[in-house]
């Protein structure tokens, strides 16, 4: 059952209608940090992307636990500024300062195929990848691991001062960077699989 898409054909036929569908991310469209890296890993054969995120800096505000209740303040998959930030701690809820690392789900014809595609990932310093799924379909996780994630906003209250907001900014942008630097690293590693 695990190497199910032996038959080349067969794995072909999926990734067609796996690429065919409609975006179905809030964006609708594929990030354009990350676009490179997605077409390169849909033009080999054996791999296909079932979604993306090139990673981005955000200031979530939450008003409760659920996930319906969330709503991005920031949303960048670019650096931001101090400015950027302290000009939207105006909630009347509790608000996160979050950066995260680029993603992407990876659909493989094969476990030697996945594996392959694991030792590119750890090469290009994504070293929290790895298979996630061996049931129905072979899935990779590629996931960095630069993060950031503090909550600095709680009851409409403003829980740090600014010259901490400009370090966890800073911190945010550094960690940014460094998963951009790693992006391209991975894309080099792909050319070469």
């Amino acid at each position: 059952m695990i190497n199910r898409y032996e038959d080349e054909n067969k794995f072909a036929s999926e990734k067609k209608d796996i690429l065919s569908k409609a975006d179905m991310s809030r964006k609708g469209m594929v990030d354009e940090e990350i676009k490179d890296i997605v077409d390169i890993i849909n033009s080999k054969d054996n791999y296909c992307t079932t979604s993306s995120c090139a990673g981005r800096i955000t200031l979530l505000e939450r008003k409760s636990t659920k996930k319906i209740d969330a709503k991005w303040l920031i949303a960048s998959h670019q650096p931001v500024t101090f400015k950027q930030v302290k000009d939207k701690l105006n909630s009347e809820h509790d608000a996160w300062l979050m950066q995260e690392s680029c993603i992407l789900h990876v659909f493989c014809r094969t476990v030697e195929t996945a594996e392959r595609f694991l030792l590119a990932c750890r090469r290009s310093g994504f070293k929290r990848s790895g298979i996630i799924s061996l049931s129905n379909k072979i899935m990779i996780e590629v996931m960095g691991n630069e993060k950031v994630e503090t909550i600095v906003l709680k009851n409409g209250k403003v829980l740090i001062d600014d010259e901490y907001l400009k370090l966890l900014v800073d911190v945010c942008n550094t960690k940014m960077r460094k998963n951009r630097e790693n992006m391209g690293k991975l894309y080099d590693e792909l050319k070469k699989i």
